[in-house]
């Protein structure tokens, strides 16, 4: 069963893939108000070149840009009640995690390249990470696909407002997966 579109989500861009990203997204995107996941953090004067978040729910260009393969197409869509401004921080929270050997490590979160690999792998998310995320979204070939539905949105496994410092561990399973390479299905 595939479930439902919601009307209202954010999009997470990598801005590696496009030059000048801040530059580029405020210029074709400003209306949904693209801002760095660095925001706030001792790596801000970085953040010109992404990680991002862009409001995108159903209706705003970067919704159309993501969800029709143009632009925005390697992009993670999140249907979330959350506003940018609430899950900015919960997003943060997330893009250092620990290893099973308590090592800390950066996570692509918003390269949805890296998210399809662990789909595909057929890898779950430890209950408490997508907090505040109904569903996480995936283009997959010429569609998009919702590859995990949060069954407790409400659960936060990250809770502790601590900016960067990696609070949740992640599988050595599932981080296998996020690290295959770029085209799994053609390795088989």
């Amino acid at each position: 069963m595939t479930p439902v579109t919601p009307n209202k989500g954010l999009l997470l861009l990598d801005g590696a893939q496009y030059e000048d990203a801040i530059d580029w997204l405020h210029q074709h995107y400003g209306a949904d108000a693209p801002q760095s996941l660095f925001k706030g953090t001792a790596y801000e004067p970085i953040g010109a070149a992404g990680p991002f978040l862009l409001n995108a729910s159903l209706g705003s260009a970067s919704y159309a840009a993501w969800r029709s393969g143009t632009d925005l197409q390697h992009g993670v869509w999140l249907a979330s009640p959350l506003s940018a401004q609430q899950l900015l921080p919960i997003l943060q929270r997330r893009l250092r995690i620990f290893d099973e050997h308590q090592r800390e490590l950066w996570l692509r979160l918003a390269d949805g390249s890296v998210l399809r690999r662990a789909w595909l792998a057929g890898m779950q998310w430890p209950t408490g990470f997508w907090y505040g995320v109904e569903s996480v979204w995936l283009r997959h070939g010429n569609a998009t696909v919702c590859a995990w539905e949060n069954q407790t949105p409400e659960f936060d496994s990250a809770p502790a407002n601590k900016g960067l410092v990696a609070q949740i561990t992640l599988p050595e399973l599932l981080l296998h997966a996020l690290s295959l390479p770029a085209n799994p299905e053609k390795n088989a």
